[in-house]
């Protein structure tokens, strides 16, 4: 009786210990689609709260966004993220721009866009191509006066096509901000 007793606690506690992964799973999930990023399609760009996407913004690069410009500009070979400070002698706003187009120079040849997804709470267009093919992207930083630029370079078609989608995207977010 006793080995019977045995077996049946083993396999009541693997039940239990199945039962507390599928909750564990479960909440983890259910929390995710309350808290995590909203992803929506968005077709029209007034759709959407652009305090919200300035606050985070702030957060995400690291310093205020009224006191830069962004431009998302497409070329024939990728595109070209320029961002600049309103005020030309705000040396602490151009080091901090500086260091975020470093920054995401980095995170973007790793595939990573978590900051463009959280800036404006969805995916991005043309990422996901952007992630797989990140390889066959040149990423390359100019200095210019009161801020920098990041320009992407590529020689595969579908890769300047996501590109294109990226810049136009944020180009229509950002609105000259």
């Amino acid at each position: 009786m006793s080995r019977v007793a045995s077996l049946l606690n083993v396999k009541i506690v693997a039940i239990a210990g199945i039962v507390a992964v599928i909750v564990i799973i479960s909440s983890a999930y259910f929390i995710s689609l309350n808290y995590g990023p909203k992803t929506t399609n968005l077709t029209n760009t007034t759709e959407f709260n652009q305090t919200a996407m300035l606050e985070r913004g702030d957060i995400a690069m690291g310093f205020n966004q009224s006191k830069i410009h962004h431009h998302f500009m497409v070329t024939t070979t990728g595109g070209e993220i320029m961002i600049m400070s309103t005020n030309m002698s705000d040396v602490k706003t151009i080091g901090e721009i500086r260091s975020h187009v470093r920054d995401i120079q980095y995170e973007f040849s790793q595939g990573n866009f978590t900051k463009p997804f959280y800036i404006h709470a969805q995916v991005v267009p043309g990422t996901d191509i952007m992630a797989v093919k990140k390889d066959l992207i040149q990423y390359s930083i100019k200095d210019i006066d009161g801020g920098s630029a990041l320009i992407l370079t590529t020689n595969d078609t579908e890769l300047v096509n996501a590109i294109q989608q990226f810049m136009n995207f944020q180009s229509s977010q950002h609105m000259g901000r």
